[in-house]
């Protein structure tokens, strides 16, 4: 078993203009030669598509659409994929070193409206989210499936729930090791309102601008990729 598989997951609560062109762009980016497993709360025509159809959009269940693919993929490794973050190709080019080891991409930058930022006070690989992770596929199913066999049911308190690598211990989970790697091109997270994450708001210390070398003025991307004929921030 070799290579590598997208699980691409959605809650489908984003506007179906917003959707498609995150799609797009991860087909374009791609070239089509990863195969792609969407995990999603409705039918959509997207790789090979499992609809999850009755879940609550909660973090807790991401983790379970995360599951639910990568015991489909046929492949050594999974990428984690959301549907309001755009790719570059050398982001799927990383192979892991080991098989052990949850590894995040740390160059993410965040956009919303005319602004590019990046969290600098981000210490930890984790920190740009499990929309950044690629792992083995077996460490992916056997961290996630010891998740929920302690948490059958939803706990009131999330934070082990986190990223794998971070707060497992707090909620006495097996503390799996972690590690980040680096792409000279960012990725891009939208901040948007529909995001289980919330509005994420420019903090003090982060670094802002209004244009990135290959992904241009964020103003442009925005409206291009966002809004549509919204005409709104959301």
């Amino acid at each position: 078993m070799t290579g590598l598989t997208i699980l691409y997951y959605t809650s489908n609560r984003i506007s179906d203009h917003f959707a498609n062109n995150v799609r797009n762009h991860l087909l374009e980016t791609t070239r089509g030669r990863v195969p792609i497993i969407s995990i999603s709360h409705k039918p959509i025509d997207f790789g090979k598509n499992i609809c999850v159809e009755g879940l609550t959009p909660s973090i807790y269940n991401v983790y379970k659409q995360i599951l639910i693919g990568a015991k489909k993929a046929e492949t050594r490794f999974v990428a984690c994929c959301e549907d309001d973050t755009l790719y570059v190709p050398e982001h799927f080019q990383f192979i892991p070193f080991s098989e052990d080891i949850f590894y995040y991409n740390t160059h993410r930058w965040n956009i919303r409206g005319r602004t590019f930022f990046f969290r600098t006070q981000r210490k930890h690989p984790t920190g740009g989210g499990m929309c950044m992770c690629i792992a083995s596929t077996e460490l992916m199913i056997k961290t996630l499936e010891g998740r929920f066999e302690k948490f059958p049911a939803q706990p009131e308190n999330l934070i082990g729930f986190m990223e794998p690598g971070r707060y497992d211990y707090k909620m006495g989970f097996e503390q799996p090791k972690s590690d980040g790697f680096y792409t000279q091109i960012p990725t891009l997270t939208f901040v948007h309102r529909p995001s289980l994450g919330g509005v994420r708001q420019v903090s003090r210390g982060d670094e802002v601008k209004s244009e990135l070398p290959y992904w241009g003025k964020a103003s442009e991307l925005w409206e291009r990729i966002y809004n549509g004929s919204t005409g709104t921030v959301c």
